[in-house]
């Protein structure tokens, strides 16, 4: 990697539970270890279609401000660990009560993709699928003695390629 090529960013996928400031915690970790920037990814469930833009406008504002007040609540573990970071929100569509957290985890997984992350540190109930992009998955599971990294495996080949 040459000097002016953007680094990878760690993603962090907080949501407004207890185990956020875990996450965030891990994710800071894992960001000044590897000498890497943090973002942060807060889901928020996006509202009926609008063709108004101004309306438009005022509801991803107030999601923002949402997803701010989220983020919010980790900034200690954040000053603690002395790492900046950039909060991003996450849309993702309602769907039937058995697809609702595929839904979301599908939408986390393409935005971790769209900014390049290296790595995704996420709650365990909330597994993120196997995407293209090929990122280091952590997932944390209540206190911080129990991560579990998962690595997911390279692009399978097809019979041409064998």
């Amino acid at each position: 990697m040459t000097a002016l090529a953007p680094r990878r960013p760690v993603a962090a996928v907080i949501t407004d539970g207890p185990e956020a400031v875990t996450v965030v915690r891990c994710a800071a970790r894992t960001a000044a270890e590897q000498n890497r920037p943090l973002l942060l990814l807060v889901p928020m469930l996006r509202s009926a279609f609008t063709t108004d833009s101004v309306i438009a406008a005022r509801i991803h504002q107030q999601a923002l401000r949402e997803a701010e007040a989220v983020a919010a609540r980790t900034r200690p573990a954040l000053d603690a660990a002395g790492t900046p970071a950039r909060v991003q929100v996450v849309w993702h569509r309602s769907c039937s009560l058995r697809r609702a957290r595929q839904g979301r985890a599908i939408a986390l997984a393409h935005a971790a993709g769209r900014a390049g992350a290296a790595v995704v540190v996420t709650p365990a109930d909330i597994p993120l699928p196997t995407v293209r992009h090929g990122a280091e998955v952590v997932l944390v599971a209540g206190g911080a003695a129990s991560l579990i990294t998962v690595r997911r495996p390279a692009r399978s080949r097809g019979l041409a390629e064998l």
